[in-house]
């Protein structure tokens, strides 16, 4: 037995709405730093699906991801003798001042992750301290195994009935630029937003890629020639920060077992813009070692006319809001051209918006300039008034950073 004092703070702030409580944190989470830190622990994974947005990696994006939802979360106990992780050989248990937070935020629903969770809540005087019953959930701890995700994600999506969900506005360009930049000031560099970004790109393409294999997709694809070689993703990447975005994206996929060909104009090294250039060279790195990847320096819409024929997903992550006069130049010309003309083949998913269209006003630079038709368009952090373009297909906004109180 070891005497443990919880060594995590709790996450929360004045728009938290909903308090989720485990008993104490594991060894893994305690030298995580962080709740729910085994890697075979399904929290996390459970409250992404329920969000549909990626598994948060890093402590970084789990408090991101818990202030962005509202969601307060900590431990019942301060302190307590435990051997190991084992909830049933707790001994003399102390409750954390879990009314500080109730008296700070507007919680109105307090949620246990386990049966003794739940039993210490109402064991230690929790319940009238805080003045909240507590609903009682099933664990997600590997020990509970019997347990499915499915069972899991079921009974844990009362959580969202209370969060009160933040819509963010449309914001004007510069206005983006400006936010992207506080996020930033606030401690989140444009570097994790680029990881950020990509990560979900690659979440929806993979939602998608599976979609598409199980004949459940919404859009009807027609056959791809059998002769054209393996179905894959083709991204397609500029030399800036939308192309970053797909460097990171194309990494993840791959990752993941998806095929994936990358298709750039220029070598990573020779990428000039930051982030880009650093998350291109990374992605580079963990692509020529894989087998389900491909990277085609392509000039002259050769390499992407090459692969076109067996894509089953275009992503088009060649130019975002920053684009000033439309496309003019090649290849981007020709891979807008092969991604429209047998987008029958395909379905096509911009980054952030689709290269060519404005993000400002919904046209194309000009009349004659080629854009991309996406079906979808993953946005970042809020929504652009040309968004409502046709090109634009379905429209997603992936959060990426906890926004609400720098627009309030």
């Amino acid at each position: 037995m070891d005497h443990i004092i919880h060594p995590i703070p709790p996450v929360f702030d004045e728009r938290s709405r909903v308090l989720v409580l485990g008993s104490m944190p594991s060894p893994a989470s305690r030298k995580l730093g962080f709740n729910y830190g085994h890697p075979q622990n399904r929290f996390w994974r459970v409250m992404a699906r329920l969000a549909d947005e990626p598994v948060p990696s890093t402590n970084d994006r789990k408090r991101d991801f818990c202030l962005r939802h509202h969601i307060a979360l900590w431990d019942v106990l301060a302190s307590c003798e435990i051997k190991g992780a084992s909830d049933a050989s707790i001994k003399n248990a102390l409750p954390n001042d879990l009314a500080s937070i109730v008296s700070a935020a507007p919680i109105e629903a307090v949620f246990c992750t386990g049966a003794k969770a739940f039993e210490l809540y109402n064991k230690l005087g929790c319940k009238e301290a805080c003045g909240i019953d507590a609903i009682k959930l099933p664990s997600t701890s590997p020990a509970n195994a019997a347990c499915s995700l499915d069972k899991l994600t079921n009974a844990y999506a009362q959580i969202f009935t209370h969060t009160h969900e933040f819509e963010p506005p449309v914001l004007d360009v510069e206005q983006v630029v400006a936010l992207e930049h506080a996020v930033a000031d606030g401690g989140t560099p444009l570097s994790e937003l680029m990881d950020r970004a990509g990560a979900a790109v690659a979440h929806r393409v993979q939602q998608v890629w599976n979609e598409i294999i199980a004949g459940t997709y919404e859009k009807e694809l027609l056959p791809l020639d059998a002769e054209s070689g393996e179905p894959c993703v083709t991204v397609l990447c500029g030399n800036g920060n939308n192309g970053g975005d797909g460097w990171v994206a194309a990494e993840l996929l791959a990752a993941a077992g998806i095929p994936v060909c990358v298709a750039t104009t220029k070598a990573p090294e020779e990428i000039s813009a930051q982030p880009a250039h650093d998350a291109a060279v990374r992605a580079q790195i963990a692509l020529e070692v894989s087998s389900n990847a491909q990277i085609l320096l392509d000039t002259d819409g050769s390499g992407v006319r090459s692969v076109i024929d067996r894509t089953l997903i275009v992503v088009d992550a060649m130019f975002g809001c920053g684009l000033r006069g439309g496309l003019s130049r090649e290849p981007y010309i020709s891979w807008v051209f092969l991604a429209n003309r047998l987008c029958g083949h395909h379905t096509t998913i911009a980054v952030d918006v689709p290269s060519g269209v404005s993000a400002q006003d919904g046209y194309g630079f000009l009349q004659s300039t080629p854009r991309i038709l996406a079906d979808e368009t993953i946005t970042m952090m809020v929504p652009k008034p040309g968004l409502s373009a046709r090109e634009c297909g379905k429209v997603r906004v992936a959060p990426l950073a906890y926004i609400e109180p720098l627009l309030i």
